[in-house]
């Protein structure tokens, strides 16, 4: 499916024992060879930006006012747990046992990639099934309105 020019798919994958998981093909020529893993805001997810992507958040992380409380917390959330990796030639990125950790997937575990263009969202294939049985439930009843969000 494209949506104004990305690529927005989901694919399944597995982790390796080596704590690698392979960037499906498809994915690959929008995020680049060189991608940054961190946590992501929403639970259960992990998330993996192109490499020009992430260094434009992480310009905006710096300009905002870093005596507020809420700032340095996100901050080092997001910007304090990223991982820099490089796909290798068979296009699989390692990704450390922490970050694994924090969404409870380790080797042998199948996950879901969503491709957001220049970012992906990492999750277990379990939760990832599990949050889209949840929000099917409730999705009718969200509010779009507010974003501007049409064609619904």
């Amino acid at each position: 499916m494209w949506i104004v020019g990305i690529t927005v798919a989901r694919q399944t994958t597995k982790i390796d024992q080596k704590g690698r998981m392979i960037v499906p093909a498809k994915f690959r020529e929008e995020m680049g060879r060189n991608i940054v893993v961190t946590l992501s805001l929403d639970e259960g997810i992990l998330s993996a930006y192109s490499a020009e992507r992430f260094s434009g958040m992480k310009a905006q992380f710096s300009s905002l006012n870093s005596m507020e409380v809420d700032v340095r917390e996100v901050t080092r959330y997001i910007i304090g747990e990223a991982l820099p990796c490089e796909l290798d030639s068979q296009g699989r990125v390692s990704i450390s046992s922490e970050l694994w950790d924090h969404i409870e997937a380790s080797a042998g575990d199948e996950i879901y990639v969503v491709s957001y263009g220049d970012k992906l969202e990492i999750s277990k294939k379990t939760f990832y099934e599990s949050m889209k049985k949840k929000l099917g439930a409730e999705i009718t009843t969200r509010d779009l309105g507010k974003y501007n969000v049409t064609g619904l």
